[in-house]
């Protein structure tokens, strides 16, 4: 399988409410190659873009999949990477891929990590606009990892704020860093951004982020990413 899904879940519903397509490579001997060491390789070579519209295909198909089989959809986030954004032709491409399988964008999310608007806004921004006036969700993934500035998030055509798991894990270690969670949540619900916090693995995360205002979540406490098959079987 090169596909797995990662359940996000809503903490009020006590329900999955959605997935992450990620991709997982297997080493021969049936070991796992972590993404943090393929994904870099894959993109400095440009092999990104093939394994991006590999995942982005699948996911369209699973969907019509699920249709077909009478269930209701979840929403399926995949992540674009940057490079796509030097194409002009990207939003012609993912639209006519998606129209193929006759089913509604409602269903889709595509993620885009944070860093890279710091580096091509303005080259991003009207691809990621024609996006959303199609009818699909954009997050920003990876939020606080570290170029975060808060007048992005006022120019930002997107919908959802996904807080990356090292800024929110360091963040809740201390009463300054909780403080800056809390406000940043806090500023987000204040001009209707969706936010998804990453990387929640103990019930006390849960509970602090949740307090704070944020009911989308992913991670470990949930489900670490599983093979789809199994996913279906489970959620």
């Amino acid at each position: 399988d090169l596909v797995y899904f990662q359940p996000k879940v809503s903490v009020s519903e006590h329900c999955v409410v959605g997935a992450e397509a990620l991709t997982r490579l297997q080493n021969e001997d049936g070991s796992i190659i972590p993404p943090d060491v393929f994904i870099p390789v894959l993109e400095s070579s440009g092999k990104i873009l093939e394994l991006d519209w590999y995942v982005m295909r699948f996911v369209f198909s699973k969907i019509r999949d699920w249709l077909d089989e009478g269930k209701k959809p979840q929403k399926i986030s995949v992540n674009l990477s940057k490079i796509h954004f030097y194409y002009d032709t990207l939003v012609d491409d993912i639209i006519r891929e998606f129209e193929k399988h006759q089913i509604s964008p409602e269903y889709v999310e595509f993620e885009i990590t944070e860093s890279v608007f710091f580096e091509e806004a303005d080259l991003i921004i009207s691809k990621i606009e024609r996006l959303r006036e199609y009818g699909f969700k954009v997050s920003v993934d990876d939020f606080g990892a570290g170029y975060s500035s808060l007048n992005l998030i006022g120019i930002l055509p997107v919908d959802i704020i996904k807080l990356d798991k090292r800024f929110v894990k360091n963040s809740l270690g201390n009463k300054k860093g909780k403080d800056i969670i809390k406000g940043l949540i806090s500023i987000l619900n204040e001009i209707d951004m969706d936010i998804v916090c990453e990387g929640i693995e103990t019930k006390e995360e849960e509970r602090i982020v949740y307090e704070f205002g944020c009911d989308s979540m992913q991670g470990y406490l949930y489900d670490r990413p599983i093979p789809v098959s199994d996913y279906e079987k489970k959620y």
